[in-house]
């Protein structure tokens, strides 16, 4: 008499693989709240990722390196993708994903000083506080009154830039707008109830994630086009600013 049972038992073992989610390993600076937060696995731009790819059936494996290694690990191969990137990243035979989030620099004030800040050049007569390496990254122009400006200063923590603003240690501080918000909403030691004026002198930078498989590449703007397409981008970015 016949038994199906092994051939059963290895139609179940090849549906088992085929449903397994294929893993990516994603190379991930070490912390940047609130796009990366490595305490929780989670932040705008792992939760976007994460789920993107997972309308696809893959899940990611953070993999959490200094920012200047990040690069070096998707061109060596060990990771398949990283954040946060584009083509001035200056990698060869890597595959760039549509854009999945967009930071803004600004320069963000009290309302009630009044100040007229329309170009980088007009920060230099104001005492700025900006984040860990801005002049570098923010271009010569401002690289130039930050050498310029004796009262320039940069911290690396910069739940710090928020509290000082608001309690008039600083005239003007210079970061990412969303980061900005998303310390604001945690400050609980200083009033921040005051009105702020935002200027916008830094033009937008656009961020991707390098592949190393355009395959992945390719279903991963699937997912973020749905992602856009049905809301949830949307809720995972005011997830951690409103």
């Amino acid at each position: 008499m016949l038994t199906t049972k092994p051939f059963t038992l290895v139609c179940l073992i090849v549906l088992s693989c085929l449903l397994q989610a294929e893993t990516v390993k994603l190379g991930v600076g070490q912390d940047l709240p609130p796009y990366v937060l490595r305490e929780s696995n989670s932040g705008i731009e792992l939760d976007i990722a994460r789920e993107a790819l997972q309308v696809k059936g893959y899940e990611i494996t953070p993999v959490y390196l200094p920012f200047g290694r990040v690069m070096l690990a998707l061109e060596n191969g060990d990771v398949d993708a990283a954040l946060t990137v584009n083509e001035d990243s200056g990698i060869a035979d890597i595959h760039y994903s549509d854009s999945h989030i967009t930071y803004q620099n600004v320069a963000i004030a009290l309302k009630k000083s009044g100040f007229k800040i329309d170009s980088v050049q007009s920060l230099g007569q104001y005492s700025v506080l900006a984040f860990h390496y801005a002049s570098r990254y923010l271009g010569s122009e401002f690289e130039l009154m930050a050498n310029k400006n004796p009262n320039y200063a940069e911290k690396g923590q910069q739940n710090i830039q928020v509290s000082m603003l608001y309690l008039k240690r600083v005239q003007v501080v210079v970061l990412d707008f969303t980061i900005f918000k998303y310390f604001k909403r945690l400050e609980t030691r200083v009033n921040t109830d005051a009105q702020i004026d935002v200027f916008k002198i830094f033009p937008p930078t656009p961020y991707k994630v390098g592949f190393r498989n355009v395959k992945i590449k390719d279903d991963f703007n699937l997912g973020l086009a749905e992602l856009k397409k049905n809301g949830r981008y949307n809720e995972l970015v005011k997830k951690y600013i409103d």
